[in-house]
């Protein structure tokens, strides 16, 4: 089953062939939903209707570009569909987002992000010191 999308509709980016992606996780987090869907795990309605409620329930934000807001959108309903799938569980889900966040800050400036480094910060010639500290501290509610 082929199915076809109008990207200029939503205004994304496209060509004669398809849609063009701006970032390669972007493709890659779009071809996981269609192979899924194609493996028969889910018919494309069930996708159309969470993808539809996650971009009414986390429209695009201020200043974020159509690009952008789509593929926040689409990668919080494919964790949706993923985990209404039994897939994964969406504890594991932010349990592995906060593993690649530490792994981005502990990754030198111009090395690549892989996971290990959220344990154990590669090898670099020079020393760095993470800074552990919030960008913004809110004080604790009133006693």
């Amino acid at each position: 089953m082929t199915t076809q999308h109008d990207y200029a509709a939503v205004g994304l980016p496209r060509d004669e062939e398809g849609p063009v992606f701006e970032q390669p996780w972007q493709a890659k987090a779009f071809s996981m939903i269609v192979h899924l869907h194609q493996a028969g795990l889910f018919p494309w309605p069930e996708w159309v209707r969470i993808f539809s409620e996650e971009i009414k329930a986390a429209p695009a934000l201020p200043g974020e570009s159509v690009n952008d807001a789509y593929y926040r959108q689409w990668a919080s309903a494919m964790e949706k569909m993923a985990a209404s799938l039994g897939l994964t569980g969406l504890n594991d889900i932010e349990l592995r987002a906060g593993e690649w966040r530490q792994a981005y800050l502990n990754t030198p400036h111009g090395q690549p992000i892989i996971l290990a480094n959220a344990i154990c910060p590669p090898a670099h010639a020079h020393e760095h010191k993470p800074l552990r500290i919030p960008v913004a501290v809110s004080p604790a509610a009133g006693d």
